[in-house]
């Protein structure tokens, strides 16, 4: 099952509903805008969550993870499977089998919307103090391969296994090089409304946030 909102974008999609407003020169009516809520929840810390992050937030928020009734670890097994044999879900048999452990752990859990289990940082950019200085690129290097890889790929171009596939199609991160490292840091924290892109505010501190944001400025040209 696809949660509510991937849905909407797959019938976004479909019916060639116009994002936002019409081109200049165009006398159409203005189309209405597609917003979609931010997700208030994010999958609560404990052995796996890193591959429910990565894996389940493709397709679908947290929170349709925990408004599931209680499953045995053989229906979990299921759903997982059918994520991968049916939508396209590059996980590997033996994530899958951790996976479905974390997902077991999860079914009596209810967190509550706002609660955040990372540090925030909200430290501003200033002139001659790029905040790439705080990070460290092999590290951010990790952290891109374990949450980032599967929607933009290796080299960052938005083709990863399941990136074009998306509505909108993941974004080039080589063309990031106009961005400021603040706007960067702000669409990793806070994600971005109407496309797949999560907010990792939640899932990572704000020291493993520079350390991405000092990867993606590697790949720019």
């Amino acid at each position: 099952m696809i949660h509510v909102w991937m849905f909407l974008l797959l019938l976004v999609g479909a019916t060639g509903f116009a994002w936002g407003l019409p081109s200049d020169g165009d006398d159409r009516e203005p189309t209405s805008i597609l917003t979609l809520p931010a997700d208030p929840i994010s999958y609560q810390p404990g052995p796996g969550s890193d591959l429910a992050s990565r894996y389940c937030l493709m397709c679908h928020s947290a929170e349709y993870v925990y408004t599931q009734p209680p499953h045995s670890r053989e229906h979990w097994m299921e759903i997982v499977n059918k994520m991968k044999t049916t939508f396209g879900c590059p996980i590997s048999n033996e994530d899958m089998a951790l996976l479905v452990d974390y997902l077991v752990t999860q079914n009596s859990l209810q967190p509550s919307p706002s609660a955040q289990h990372v540090q925030r940082d909200d430290r501003k950019e200033t002139p001659g103090q790029p905040l790439t200085q705080s990070g460290d690129p092999q590290k951010g290097k990790t952290l891109y391969a374990r949450h980032c890889v599967t929607c933009h790929g290796s080299g960052g171009k938005g083709d990863g296994p399941i990136g074009q596939a998306l509505i909108p199609p993941a974004a080039n991160l080589t063309l990031l090089g106009k961005q400021s490292d603040q706007t960067i840091l702000d669409t990793l924290r806070n994600g971005r409304t109407g496309t797949a892109m999560p907010a990792w505010k939640n899932d990572l501190n704000a020291l493993e946030l520079n350390h991405l944001l000092s990867f993606l400025r590697t790949l720019t040209p």
